[in-house]
């Protein structure tokens, strides 16, 4: 990857970074990056306990099934 491609890619995820603190301040709601969920919290530091583990796994386990049907 170049130098061009890695500033771009650094801006683009600075962005990303600042809608989703964004939103969190009109809303309240922010992804967790984990499993995607939107979770209601009051700060960036952590996020409340929401399942993500079991959603996790839950997740892997749609694919790995998935993946097997389409053999």
């Amino acid at each position: 990857m170049d130098v061009r491609q890695r500033v771009l890619d650094r801006l683009h995820k600075e962005a990303l970074a600042e809608n989703e603190e964004r939103d969190w301040i009109r809303t309240g709601r922010i992804p967790c990056s984990d499993c995607g969920t939107l979770v209601r919290t009051e700060t960036l530091e952590t996020l409340p306990a929401h399942n993500c583990t079991a959603r996790q796994r839950a997740r892997r386990e749609r694919e790995a099934a998935d993946r097997a049907t389409e053999r």
